[in-house]
């Protein structure tokens, strides 16, 4: 097992939060991340090793055009 930081930031960058998790594998973290994702940006951490970033996802979904 090892402990993970799971860092949420605000859209300027700043760290807005940070969650303490422990998991079996680099990959069990990334899962748990994506599960607690609400669309602000984010970064997973075991120690001084960055294991994923999550970048942001725009709160209203752009619509194309369709062309007639």
């Amino acid at each position: 097992m090892m402990d993970y930081r799971l860092y949420v930031f605000d859209r300027s960058g700043h760290i807005r939060g940070v969650t303490m998790l422990t998991c079996e594998s680099d990959e069990a973290a990334a899962a748990y991340a994506t599960s607690q994702g609400d669309g602000r940006p984010m970064a997973l951490w075991a120690r001084d090793r960055e294991i994923r970033r999550f970048d942001a996802v725009d709160e209203e979904p752009v619509r194309k055009r369709r062309k007639l």
